[in-house]
């Protein structure tokens, strides 16, 4: 079975940091590649710039996979940056259109942008937090228990 694979924006880090057994649970399936939560460079720079230490640090926690950024030198990806900026924002064009590069859902909370993406790139799919990823991520947690604590014996 392949991993779960997604591209989240900068707001989904909060929401999963402040579930700390989901959290937990985020980083056990990530590290057996069950679970492949993808981000672009610029939502790794909002977290880096919480101005909260302690805020940023718990953010930091959520463990994703950074992508490239999208090749603004190919035009198609360029004429669909030109387009996402006017209807979503600069930051949001660039993490809707690094989804769209890796072929991946969007898990996106911002309404501007999932309306940009269904109008501009009506093929992909955009998942909300609760109803959407969440789910899947608690399911995919019970489809792949932790397995249980063995004692090692020691030798006398």
């Amino acid at each position: 079975m392949a991993a779960l694979r997604c591209l989240i924006d900068s707001m989904l880090f909060d929401a999963i940091a402040a579930e700390p057994e989901l959290l937990t649970l985020v980083d056990r399936l990530t590290s057996a590649r069950w679970l492949q939560l993808l981000a672009a460079p610029v939502s790794v720079e909002q977290i880096a710039a919480t101005p909260d230490e302690w805020h940023r640090r718990a953010l930091q926690r959520v463990r994703v996979l950074v992508v490239p950024p999208p090749d603004e030198d190919d035009p198609e990806v360029a004429e669909l940056l030109v387009a996402l900026r006017r209807m979503a924002g600069i930051d949001d064009a660039v993490i809707a259109a690094a989804a769209a590069a890796q072929s991946v859902p969007l898990v996106t909370e911002d309404r501007r942008l999932r309306d940009a993406v269904g109008e501009l790139l009506p093929s992909m799919t955009v998942w909300r937090w609760a109803e959407d990823l969440r789910p899947r991520i608690v399911a995919l947690g019970a489809e792949h228990p932790r397995a249980p604590y063995r004692r090692r014996k020691v030798a006398p």
